[in-house]
Order: C-alpha cells, then sequence, then structure tokens
C-alpha cells in the first residue's frame, strides 16, 4: 500500500513496528512527545529528561523511546516534505493501526508547525562548507603569485583549510567572476 505522506511509498517495517509502541502511550503524552520532537526539528534543542518522563508510564525501553521519536520524526517531516494535508495524515496513520485519537493529535501537531518544519527542511536540503576565513599572502618579490588559503566548515562542522596560487594579475578577474556568481545565486 502506497502512503502520500511517505512521498508515495510503501511503509518501513520499522515504522510498523513503532506505530504498535506508539500506540501503546497516552493520546496527550504522544502530543507532547511530538512537541518534543518538533521543538528538536525547528530549534535544534533535544529534550531527553522529557522524552524519558513521558515514556515511563508506558514502561517502554531507552532504545523504544528512541526508536518511538525516529517514527515521529520521519512522520512529522515526510508529511511536511510532500505537503500532506491534515486529513491525509490522520486517516493514513489510522490505516497504519494507529488510534484515531493519536493520529487526530499528530494532524494536529502537522497542521501547527508543518510551516516551521518545512522551512528548516529547505534551509537544511542544499548545504555547502561555509567559508569562514581566508587570507592572501603575497608572493616574495620575484614570484608573480600570491597564496589564497580558505578556511571552510563543513556541514560536519569540522574546519577545512584549502590553499591556491593565484597569479597578482588574476585575482581582480577571480574577485568579478565570484560576485557575478555570487549575483546569480542570489537571483535563485
Amino acid at each position: 500500500m502506497r502512503f502520500r505522506f511517505l512521498g508515495d511509498g510503501d511503509c518501513p517495517d520499522w515504522l510498523l513496528a513503532e506505530i504498535n509502541t506508539l500506540s501503546r502511550m497516552t493520546s496527550i503524552k504522544m502530543k507532547l512527545l511530538c512537541q518534543v520532537v518538533v521543538k528538536s526539528l525547528t530549534e535544534g534543542e533535544f529534550d531527553e529528561e522529557k522524552v524519558k518522563k513521558l515514556t515511563q508510564d508506558a514502561k517502554l525501553e531507552l532504545d523504544d523511546s528512541k526508536a518511538i521519536v525516529a517514527a515521529l520524526e520521519l512522520i512529522l517531516t515526510s508529511s511536511a516534505r510532500y505537503g500532506v494535508s491534515p486529513a491525509d495524515l490522520s486517516s493514513e496513520l489510522q490505516q497504519l493501526g494507529l488510534p484515531r485519537e493519536h493520529s487526530a493529535a499528530i494532524a494536529r501537531i502537522h497542521t501547527d508547525n508543518c510551516p516551521q518544519v518545512t522551512a528548516i527542511l529547505t534551509s537544511q536540503s542544499l548545504r555547502l562548507n561555509r567559508l569562514t576565513s581566508f587570507e592572501i599572502v603575497p608572493g616574495e618579490n620575484s614570484s608573480p603569485f600570491n597564496k589564497i588559503t580558505l578556511k571552510l566548515k563543513n556541514i560536519n562542522g569540522q574546519e577545512d583549510e584549502t590553499s591556491i596560487n593565484i597569479l597578482r594579475n588574476e585575482i581582480p578577474v577571480l574577485l568579478a567572476d565570484l560576485k557575478k556568481a555570487r549575483a546569480k545565486m542570489d537571483e535563485y
């Protein structure tokens, strides 16, 4: 069976297993857990203690807690990514075996937070290395080259350093080309 909130794809087996685990929680606690997941997605702050508190009553192990957080994250990000309506999301979650109250709670969270989640997904969709600093070191008097050292922070947060040698008279040409490229990027 195909599900719109999964991009018209089939439901992964692990998600089906976690639907069963989610059903063991009360709908109110599951709604609170969804709010923790949304906060983690939008603000980058994951409150592990709150998750432990919310899942204790359902007698869930730590691994089960992590798995249902991953399931909720998948449901919320996929439904935002594919622009699924709250009614369709609720209906499809019920088809997977989630109780109506639980499905409605997730659909409400989806409705309230879809624009923020979509904005975060958009900002993360094309991540490039970020320039943190650069330095131009003039060559010796007899050398026609300058050395340009670029420090880049990659998507993992690690800093890389790259050096290139360029003819002194080509630096203005390089700068003009970079400005043109930047203007094109700003258009999009």
